[in-house]
């Protein structure tokens, strides 16, 4: 038809990848700035390239900015389409408290976590939080270095129903240790049965805290096997999951339906 586009001709020897940035992590991002990018097709090789336009307009939707990236691609390698994973180079910081990402509380709202006072007693710290990695976050304020933190079964309390109960419950209810004290409130459900399965991870998806997996039969729930989708306790389970990689991981019913992995091991 008139009009109707017949060839695009493009130069493929230099790409863009179009990354989406979290706008707490915006302030970070400068022109410039280099930038390292792993692309599923190719598990083996790590490209390099540099910051050359930052978008002026967020996506209301996600909360992120797109951010290009430039880089060559020799081998015509990479082609347009293709999903990557980058990483930005920021600016050295001084030297700061960090605390395991597993410790931190959030309920939307504001950001708790639990910090041993004497053996076997706990209280809640709101804190603010500041840069993270993939397994670690920095704490501007609200604890110390030095301090003890629970790490482990905090997400048995993530419900802001269930939060301020047992926040409330920690300053009071002694506790025979860290990972114990999280998992116990009075105030917090009863904890779930726990079960054990055998897989391959078949999709990942990090901002909603999903892993899709094909495992085996599963008898504690009469399951056959076949491929479902799971909910992760926490960001920290998923930082090492790759699509293809077998794992063994445990799971509960958190309410009805509602399956979630708070464990999980390649």
């Amino acid at each position: 038809m008139p009009g109707e586009m017949l060839y695009q001709v493009a130069d493929l020897s230099r790409v863009w990848v179009i990354a989406d940035v979290f706008e707490q992590d915006l302030a970070l991002v400068k022109n410039g700035s280099r930038a390292r990018i792993s692309i599923n097709a190719y598990p083996d090789k790590t490209f390099t390239g540099t910051v050359t336009y930052v978008y002026p307009t967020l996506k209301a939707e996600t909360r992120t900015v797109p951010v290009r990236v430039e880089l060559a691609n020799p081998g015509l390698l990479i082609k347009p389409g293709m999903f990557a994973q980058v990483e930005l180079q920021v600016a050295a910081k001084a030297q700061g408290v960090t605390v395991p990402v597993s410790a931190v509380i959030d309920s939307g709202t504001r950001q708790i976590v639990l910090v041993q006072i004497k053996e076997g007693r706990f209280e809640p710290r709101e804190v603010k939080l500041g840069a993270r990695s993939d397994n670690y976050i920095e704490v501007l304020s609200g604890v110390k270095e030095g301090e003890q933190v629970v790490v482990a079964a905090n997400f048995l309390i993530d419900a802001e129903s269930n939060l301020k109960a047992a926040i409330g419950g920690f300053a009071s209810a002694p506790a025979a240790s860290a990972s114990a004290a999280a998992a116990a409130p009075e105030a917090a459900p009863a904890k779930a049965s726990s079960h054990q399965a055998v897989g391959t991870v078949q999709e990942v998806d990090a901002k909603a805290l999903t892993v899709s997996i094909s495992h085996g039969a599963i008898a504690s729930l009469k399951w056959p096997a076949m491929t479902m989708e799971f909910k992760a306790a926490n960001a920290s389970l998923l930082a090492a999951l790759k699509p293809g990689a077998k794992v063994t991981f445990e799971f509960v019913e958190r309410q009805p339906g509602e399956w979630v992995i708070t464990s999980v091991k390649k």
